[in-house]
């Protein structure tokens, strides 16, 4: 997996998390504690934050529309109205102290919330908790906005990079992240993947701000090298 993402990026960091919720086993890893800038996957986090101050019950319907279209679309201004609204930072603690998230901090620029340092491993505990402890309403609330997601993002990006187009007939759930943090280019895709939402996989690729246009390729090849281990998907 690595060597495909190098194939096309060649001085990337990445990292990696694969778990398999049918099995309860770690399929494949590599690296999968280091941390990279969240981008707009920390987006979860910020919705599940949302439903955690309302007691887990499912909000107003515009609450809903909101969180829809935030994980959807990707939508930038509804992150920062509730990343505003709700303590920032302090909306990372929360989440890491309640799902165990050992490898996740706040961003430096309490401003700056895709600078939210994140790592695969913490990625699919995410994912994990959604699946696994969340009440259906809730879980269906975001898997719902994950599996609708918009092949062009609020922002124009096409978000169809990694696991859209790397696994072209699995079913899938996603979050993805893209963007730069100073001179560093940040794109993450993940998701839950296949019949049942059976795996949950995080990969994360970072490199150099001039590497940014290459990136979605190289984070498709590198999800394209796992098919073999994500087997079966249906």
């Amino acid at each position: 997996m690595q060597q495909a993402v190098r194939a096309v990026v060649p001085d990337a960091g990445v990292g990696l998390e694969v778990f398999d919720r049918q099995t309860g086993a770690v399929v494949t890893s590599l690296g999968a504690d280091q941390q990279f800038a969240s981008m707009s996957v920390v987006k979860l986090l910020i919705a599940l934050d949302v439903l955690d101050s309302g007691s887990w019950v499912v909000p107003d319907e515009a609450t809903q529309a909101q969180l829809h279209q935030m994980l959807s679309a990707s939508d930038d201004g509804i992150a920062d109205g509730l990343w505003d609204a709700d303590g920032g930072p302090a909306i990372i603690t929360r989440m890491a102290s309640l799902m165990g998230l050992t490898g996740t901090q706040p961003p430096a620029d309490p401003g700056e919330w895709g600078d939210t340092q994140i790592t695969a491993q913490d990625v699919v505990a995410v994912y994990r908790y959604i699946t696994d402890q969340l009440a259906p309403a809730d879980r269906d609330l975001i898997l719902g906005a994950l599996s609708g997601a918009q092949q062009t993002a609020a922002d124009g990006t096409d978000q169809f990079f990694g696991i859209p187009n790397g696994l072209p007939h699995a079913t899938w759930a996603i979050k993805q992240g893209w963007g730069t943090s100073g001179s560093v280019a940040a794109f993450n895709t993940t998701g839950l993947v296949g019949a049942g939402s059976r795996y949950a996989v995080a990969l994360l690729v970072s490199d150099a701000s001039d590497s940014y246009g290459s990136m979605p390729e190289a984070v498709t090849a590198g999800i394209g090298a796992l098919t073999s281990v994500l087997s079966p998907l249906s």
